[in-house]
């Protein structure tokens, strides 16, 4: 059964109409470590968005307790890993935030959902269809892992926003996260924000820097997306709405990229589990 419009009411579908429909932008929110604004520039950057006629989804991987559930005054029943292993309709997990903006918890999934047998695939493509009904962005604030892996579903965003904080420690950790994504995914490409800088000026200067280490060492390219000054207080959402690349319809995924297809498992205990 098709999950219902999760949106609802003659307000959002009169605000869709206005700004038009188009595969979702789906970007994934990491940095390199915790205290950068991150969780609080996706926040800001949904409402914003949510302002202007968009819907929104937060994926929020973000297991703290200062997280987008609790900006948001919300608690979690339920998890996106629920979804996965086939005992929730996203429906069920996915929380009603604001008008135009959902949050779906997702701190126990961007734990548990390296490995997914074939009949997890499937049930994770289902609930990334799903989740996307009626979003024009879905903003995925990544859960901080041990060694800058990224969550099952953040690997498959279409876009990669490492948030920097205007800081030496930051910088560095933020450019060892761009190693380890490269390396382990393939990714060539990654939109950069900067938080807590002083001035614009100081931002660009310090993406000036990371887009050319980058380059020469990695053979990756860095996009400035946007700055956010002291404190947080700024948001994305003309940068998200006006200097991405557009999205591409990726079948199934929509704005999403394709899930790969899992190896056969002997034992099937992954089938079992998931």
């Amino acid at each position: 059964m098709a999950e219902r419009n999760p949106w609802g009411g003659d307000q959002a579908d009169g605000l869709r109409r206005l700004f038009g429909s188009r595969t979702p932008q789906v970007v994934a929110f990491a940095s390199g470590r915790d205290a950068c604004g991150r969780t609080t520039l996706v926040v800001q950057t949904a409402a914003a968005l949510a302002a202007t006629g968009h819907g929104v989804v937060i994926v929020d991987e973000n297991p703290a307790p200062d997280n987008a559930l609790a900006a948001f005054g919300l608690t979690a029943r339920h998890d996106f890993f629920n979804v996965v292993r086939g005992e929730r309709s996203l429906t069920q997990v996915a929380l009603s935030a604001a008008p135009l903006v959902r949050v779906v918890p997702a701190a126990r999934a961007a734990r548990e959902l390296d490995h997914l047998s074939v009949a997890a695939q499937q049930r994770l493509a289902a609930g990334l269809r799903a989740m996307q009904q009626g979003a024009s962005f879905v903003l995925i604030d990544c859960a901080s892992r041990r060694g800058g892996h990224l969550s099952t579903v953040a690997a498959s965003a279409r876009h990669l926003a490492v948030v920097v904080a205007a800081q030496g420690a930051a910088i560095t950790q933020a450019y060892a996260l761009i190693k380890r994504i490269a390396q382990d995914h393939g990714r060539d490409n990654f939109q950069i924000a900067i938080t807590r800088a002083r001035t614009d000026e100081e931002a660009r200067a310090i993406y000036g820097n990371m887009r050319r280490v980058a380059k020469e060492h990695l053979g990756v390219r860095l996009d400035y997306l946007g700055a956010a000054a002291v404190p947080v207080t700024d948001n994305l959402a003309d940068a998200l709405v006006q200097c991405l690349p557009p999205a591409l319809d990726a079948g199934d995924a929509e704005g999403f990229a394709p899930m790969p297809q899992a190896a056969p498992q002997r034992s099937g205990l992954l089938d079992s589990v998931l």
